[in-house]
């Protein structure tokens, strides 16, 4: 993820700005929903390998949702604010002319989504083993993960005000 905001910076243009901007914002509602997922997971299972995710989706259907909502919009599916952040940098980078760097930056999602898709698989289509106990977590832990979760699918829809600031920031940092 650091190279789509290093794809901003070879812009280094107002727009170049803003998409940084508008990426790093998502990406730390993104990022930061998908790894206390994780903690989550890890402190009641003790193991972060993704084999141990089976029937997790089923075992802990908050958590599931929320992963999978989280890694959809890492990957930058619709209707994500992932997808909104991706979106801006790569038409900063192909309106200054590189659409090859564009490219590989659409590539490089194409093979993230290989490596999400496995942990959805492991979540969802593995056998859920009845032995494993229930996921604890406490009611704090559903509002953080809502603080996050809802603004990474609202933000995927309802934009414009995290575009605003970031063109409004850019100007401010470019001094123009």
């Amino acid at each position: 993820h650091a190279g789509y905001l290093l794809m901003g910076v070879v812009v280094l243009n107002d727009i170049g700005v803003a998409s940084i901007l508008i990426y790093f914002f998502f990406y730390m509602l993104m990022n930061l929903g998908a790894f206390f997922v994780v903690m989550i997971i890890a402190n009641n299972i003790g193991s972060e390998d993704i084999e141990d995710y089976s029937g997790l989706g089923y075992r802990a259907p908050i958590l599931g949702i929320t992963m999978t909502l989280f890694l959809i919009s890492l990957t930058g599916l619709p209707p994500t604010a992932g997808f909104i952040g991706k979106l801006y940098v790569f038409s900063a980078v192909i309106n200054s002319g590189y659409l090859w760097l564009a490219v590989v930056g659409v590539l490089n999602s194409v093979v993230s989504l290989y490596y999400y898709v496995k942990i959805f698989k492991s979540m969802y289509l593995k056998e859920v083993d009845s032995q494993k106990p229930a996921l604890n977590y406490s009611p704090a832990s559903v509002i953080v993960l809502m603080l996050l979760a809802i603004p990474t699918l609202v933000f995927g829809i309802y934009f414009t005000p995290i575009i605003e600031w970031a063109n409004a920031s850019a100007k401010i940092f470019l001094g123009n």
